[in-house]
């Protein structure tokens, strides 16, 4: 009706403006109608009319909006950009135009020509400019194994070329469309297709990116930019309220259930962001735009501290927890971001029966983990869904796992019932969801029979030197006292105060008794320290726990001291001197006795060599040689010639 309404205005503006020019007596004119004219969002309209009416000397144009724009022939002349001529020029008599990015909508666009000759005329065409009715981008989400139908483009397109991600290619008339009997991997990611209709002047590209889940909700983590801004986000799509049970209160106005905490955490955890609709910092706000959007964006330029892996957590009202790890880098960094690497919790020191925590984690989604006991038996951890759902605990297992998800990298699990063949390193290993690397960290933990165990059982000290001993309680519980007991039975209390008083060259050491430190400084260590130490505390809790005790041994270092170590060197280096003096002492003064031992020994070497040469002589006598020695004498510095 609105349309044949704007028909009819339109023919009743043309009727008014053919009879002002007919109430000229010198005028002729020439009323036409053009054709319908159907233009797509961003293309370009093109009205060319023959006139008639022979050389022109003027034509211009009237747009819907009712101004009048004059189209010269000529280039040089000064035209609205997006408006000019087109045609063979004035002397074909026809008059056209070309306009470059309509406004969506309807309206008449009229040609006005009048020829040199004093004639003149008009054509309007009635131009009909629609939106885009379809995304050029979009993005679809499906559970993995079932039946899709994918579907893209305009549906009253005439013909469609599509193309999958594996590379195939499908034609066919109509809207583009693939039926899909059971979702895989080779399906997901970009399909793109090509699509022509009446309304447009070419063939279109449309995209669309098919992504796949296991759950019941689609999670999209991730984030884009503007020139001026950056967006981290971890939004929640597809999931609807529990049908029975649920709360009414915690579905939004689309029946689906809404985020009841946006948790974002800056690279290296440098800061935590708790947002919400309307709520943000100086620099960092709420972005999103559904009930079930968690997202943050701040201005660019970005600042180190925004560089790197963002943690996003997206708790929604069914008592889950989404989200994932989004890398932020700029364009311009060249560097990246640091590589990853496996943080795991500190040493562990538990009490036989009590439960212990083994704890591992990675900036980076995971899809698997496990833990190796210190006895080489590997054991699976697996998340249940009432884990998953909000539930802490798990009937029937020693292992559960405690940590807020495989998404956020946490390899997280309380073991129960310690014993102590728990004792030693647990090592557990992280199965990377991007590139199926493993990553590995290792836990040591160790079980104590009792609630306090010894610093160190068994100690060596020299005398003079400082040795610190102690027992400290085992799940760091507060103590109401810390007393030792000598091993000549002497026995005192300390503490972290500083009115403390213990004996001479006895001090507090620890981080206090609310810490659960019983720790005791020996200055100048004696004989008298060497033995047998008792250590005693009294858990301080609401149950009356009595005193425990454990004993360290200190002991002498064995083998020699320093000093004797010092002394034996020295001695040994004056026997060395000393040896060396008597030796040349014997060489260059000897005695009597000792010089006719030499000169008794010079004559049998002299008669070994001889016998020697007779006989060497006896098998080659043109080479025979006669070894001539000089009988031995004091030389005339009173020393005895040596054989060397």
């Amino acid at each position: 009706m609105d349309h044949h309404r704007r028909l009819d205005a339109a023919a009743a503006q043309v009727a008014l403006q053919v009879l002002l020019l007919l109430s000229s007596p010198a005028t002729v004119v020439r009323v036409l109608c053009g054709r319908p004219v159907w233009l797509t969002d961003g293309d370009t309209l093109y009205l060319r009319w023959q006139s008639g009416l022979g050389s022109l000397d003027h034509c211009s144009v009237v747009l819907p909006n009712g101004t009048e724009t004059t189209l010269p022939d000529a280039a040089a002349t000064a035209t609205p950009a997006n408006i000019t001529y087109v045609g063979d020029g004035y002397q074909s008599g026809q008059c056209g135009v070309r306009a470059v990015s309509v406004t969506p909508g309807v309206g008449n666009w009229t040609l006005i020509a009048s020829s040199v000759d004093g004639r003149h005329g008009r054509d309007t065409s009635h131009v009909t400019c629609i939106a885009k009715q379809w995304p050029k981008s979009s993005t679809i989400h499906v559970p993995v194994g079932t039946a899709v139908n994918v579907t893209c483009g305009p549906p009253k397109a005439f013909y469609c070329r599509m193309s999958g991600p594996s590379g195939e290619v499908f034609r066919h008339k109509g809207q583009c469309w693939v039926h899909i009997k059971s979702v895989g991997s080779h399906h997901l990611d970009v399909w793109t297709c090509w699509s022509v209709t009446a309304e447009s002047a070419a063939e279109v590209q449309y995209t669309l990116r098919l992504h796949a889940y296991r759950e019941g909700a689609v999670t999209e983590v991730g984030c884009d930019e503007t020139p001026s801004e950056m967006r981290v986000f971890c939004n929640v799509r597809n999931g609807t309220a529990t049908p029975n049970g649920g709360d009414d209160n915690a579905a939004g106005r689309d029946g689906h259930f809404q985020s009841k905490y946006c948790r974002l955490t800056l690279p290296r955890d440098a800061k935590i962001l708790s947002l919400a609709y309307g709520r943000g910092t100086t620099r960092y706000s709420y972005h999103g735009a559904t009930y079930n959007d968690c997202g943050v964006s701040f201005a660019k330029p970005l600042r180190l501290s925004e560089i790197g892996r963002w943690k996003c957590m997206n708790a929604m009202s069914d008592d889950r927890t989404y989200g994932g790890f989004v890398v932020v880098v700029p364009p311009n960094n060249t560097k990246g971001i640091p590589p990853l690497t496996v943080t795991t919790g500190r040493s562990v020191m538990v009490p036989k029966g009590s439960t212990f925590h083994v704890e591992c984690s990675v900036h980076s989604e995971i899809d698997y983990c496990w833990l190796r006991h210190p006895n080489g038996t590997a054991i699976p951890v697996t998340i249940p869904d009432s884990i998953a759902a909000g539930d802490p605990k798990k009937a029937g297992t020693r292992y559960r796992y405690t940590g807020e998800g495989l998404s956020f990298g946490q390899c997280h699990v309380a073991i129960g019932d310690a014993s102590t063949l728990d004792t030693g390193p647990w090592l557990c290993a992280l199965g990377l969801r991007d590139d199926r690397r493993e990553m590995y960290g290792t836990v040591d933990v160790t079980v104590s029979e009792s609630v306090i165990a010894a610093r160190q059982e068994e100690l060596y000290a020299t005398e003079g030197t400082q040795v610190t001993l102690g027992c400290d309680t085992v799940e760091k519980q507060p103590i109401a006292y810390c007393r030792f007991l000598t091993p000549r039975l002497l026995g005192f209390a300390v503490d972290e105060k500083s009115d403390s008083q213990p004996p001479p060259r006895y001090a507090y050491s620890g981080q206090g008794l609310t810490a659960g430190h019983c720790g005791l400084s020996v200055d100048r260590v004696d004989d008298s320290d060497y033995g047998n130490w008792t250590c005693a505390v009294k858990i301080l809790d609401s149950s009356g726990s009595e005193e425990v005790s454990t004993t360290v041994l200190l002991r002498k270092p064995e083998g020699f001291t320093m000093i004797q170590i010092i002394g034996i060197v020295l001695c040994g280096t004056m026997i060395s001197i000393m040896s060396l003096f008597f030796a040349n002492h014997l060489i260059t003064n000897p005695s009597a006795k000792t010089t006719k031992k030499i000169e008794k020994l010079e004559m049998q070497l002299e008669a070994g060599e001889q016998g020697a040469s007779r006989r060497v002589g006896a098998r080659r006598p043109q080479s025979s040689t006669r070894v001539i020695r000089t009988p031995p004498g004091r030389s005339k510095h009173g020393s005895i010639p040596r054989r060397i």
